[in-house]
């Protein structure tokens, strides 16, 4: 079943998240190897939820990893440490990943094979940088995207937010390109957590 905006709302828009968080996903390796690579030393890999996380207040130096399929989504709230790993996440394989960021910028980060293929903020989608930036253009027209469009100054930008897609936009593209996307029950179930430190991995 193809995913849809309602089922990236929840994300974007309803749920408690904070107004920073960042969403990536990773294909082919498991929970435990996606923490490695991010730096993860083993005696801080253990099961815990999210909602541990936050009553605790292990956020953001603990991050929560999750099995979708064939892909592993890594939950971070404050923090958006999977997005500067996404070149080591896709070493032999491809990793997606999606920042809100509501006091800096919005991000969309696509890599593969060690290499950041494109990347560009949800509220300027022309403005893309990568090796080749231009590679998702269908897709991003598919999910409602204008891969032309950079707005001349503030007032504009803000005026499109409110009709144009952004972080749900973004969710919208991660969802096509993996085709899984975070539900309520996997966010509410036990995940597996690490507290990345260096972003190193040698295969």
């Amino acid at each position: 079943m193809e995913i849809a905006y309602a089922d990236v709302d929840w994300l974007a828009n309803g749920h408690s998240f904070s107004d920073l968080w960042c969403l990536t996903f990773v294909r082919g390796l498991s929970e435990i190897d996606v923490l490695r690579r991010m730096g993860a030393e083993e005696r801080s890999i253990r099961p815990l939820t999210y909602e541990e996380l936050i009553d605790e207040g292990l956020f953001p130096d603990t991050v929560l990893a999750g099995r979708l399929g064939d892909w592993i989504v890594v939950v971070e709230e404050s923090g958006w440490d999977a997005l500067d790993a996404l070149e080591v996440l896709s070493v032999e394989t491809e990793a997606v990943s999606v920042l809100r960021h509501d006091y800096a910028s919005d991000c969309f980060g696509y890599a593969v094979d060690g290499e950041l293929i494109t990347s560009f903020n949800p509220m300027i989608p022309a403005w893309r940088s990568g090796s080749d930036p231009d590679r998702l253009v269908d897709v991003m027209r598919d999910v409602g995207f204008d891969p032309t469009y950079a707005p001349g100054d503030a007032d504009e930008r803000e005026a499109r937010a409110v009709k144009h897609p952004s972080v749900d936009g973004a969710l919208l593209l991660a969802a096509r390109l993996t085709g899984v996307m975070l539900t309520q029950d996997v966010l509410n179930a036990p995940l597996v957590a690490g507290d990345p430190a260096v972003h190193r991995f040698q295969g």
